[in-house]
């Protein structure tokens, strides 16, 4: 369909305002489909949709800061909700539910983790960002440990021949262990109960 010059202009005008398609549509009574493609060919991306009523207007970082309270040396407390099915501590950002401590590890890295989010500290519950590591950080970190304490090992396959490259974790005190051989016993201490 094509539309008079001044409607072209009109639109451009709206468009620029931050108008969307629909509001186009309404203003001017043309149809939905040449609202669009004058967008496309005026060169105006997709309009900024309004934010709902009930939809928070803070970040994922800001909202994960409301439940946060600072505690004694550095670490962090969490007041939020937490899940029946063990305490995990979690919010709800625009639908989406998050756990507190991989916020707070996006808080610190700015990319999201890779598998389990801990903290690393003494402290109970913390989920101060410099306290918590994801499943690499933590297994890097750890392994430095236990070269340092000499509980290293060169070992490249656990007893079970899992290779050690791709399934070597350590306990908080350094010591090395198979996570697939780990998961492997759950897995059986689960399946018995």
């Amino acid at each position: 369909m094509q539309i008079a010059p001044a409607t072209v202009q009109a639109l451009a005008d709206l468009f620029a305002q931050g108008a969307t398609n629909k509001a186009a549509v309404r203003a001017l009574g043309i149809d939905k489909d040449t609202a669009a493609r004058y967008r496309a060919r005026l060169g105006f991306g997709p309009a900024k949709q309004p934010t709902p009523a009930n939809r928070s207007t803070l970040t994922l970082a800001e909202k994960w800061q409301t439940y946060v309270r600072p505690v004694e040396g550095d670490h962090m407390e969490w007041t939020g909700r937490r899940r029946n099915n063990g305490g995990t501590m979690v919010f709800t950002h625009h639908s989406r539910e998050y756990t507190a401590r991989s916020v707070a590890f996006y808080v610190r890295t700015g990319r999201k983790p890779v598998g389990k989010v801990t903290a690393e500290c003494e402290y109970p519950g913390c989920v101060a960002p410099q306290c918590v590591e994801d499943d690499p950080g933590r297994t890097r970190s750890r392994g430095q440990y236990a070269a340092v304490v000499g509980l290293a090992t060169p070992l490249t396959e656990c007893t079970n021949g899992h290779s050690t490259a791709e399934h070597r974790r350590y306990d908080r005190d350094g010591r090395p262990y198979c996570a697939a051989c780990h998961a492997a016993t759950d897995a059986r201490r689960k399946a018995a109960a």
